[in-house]
């Protein structure tokens, strides 16, 4: 490399320098972290949002209580307040089964709610790239999925959960008026 060559690549270097602090600085697209609740209720692993959940218990006392909806499973106490609790398998369309589920998550509902599981599987984090949207058709509570691991996992959105639960009570406490 002569002389001169050395100098015009100097030169080249120095302007892109000098261009590069002239140009605005690019703010790198920081994807915020998805946290998840990774759970199975009846025989079904899916996944709910963090920030949908106020709360979540292992083993709440569930007493019993008829109601007008079969996914009703009873009422329990948390924080001096009386929620009821519905079963989430139940809620998604699957049979209930015998037992009372052990955990119980709870949810905003125009009061807090309880949605009860079988098992929770674990704390996930994922980017919002690896969240991608159902066809239609896939259920109203289930508008996302997301693999984890090597499965693929529904993303329960817990609004639209809790609109049809509470438009299906509104039904069944009018169908008892007449």
């Amino acid at each position: 490399m002569s002389d001169r060559d050395g100098s015009a690549r100097a030169a080249e270097l120095r302007r892109e320098f000098d261009r590069a602090f002239a140009e605005p600085a690019r703010a790198e697209a920081v994807e915020a972290p998805v946290p998840l609740l990774a759970l199975r209720a009846g025989a079904d692993s899916c996944l709910v949002r963090l920030s949908d959940m106020q709360g979540l218990l292992a083993r709440p006392t569930i007493v019993p209580l008829p109601g007008p909806l079969p996914e009703l499973l009873g009422l329990t106490g948390v924080r001096g307040a009386l929620l009821p609790v519905f079963s989430l398998a139940a809620l998604r369309g699957q049979a209930a089964g015998g037992a009372v589920p052990p955990w119980m998550i709870v949810v905003e509902a125009d009061g807090p709610v309880g949605l009860a599981f079988e098992e929770m599987l674990g704390y996930v984090t994922l980017k919002r790239s690896e969240v991608a949207s159902l066809p239609r058709g896939s259920g109203a509570a289930e508008t996302q999925a997301a693999r984890v691991g090597d499965t693929l996992r529904p993303l329960i959105d817990v609004s639209s959960l809790v609109a049809e639960l509470k438009r299906r009570a509104a039904q069944a406490v009018a169908y008892r008026q007449e």
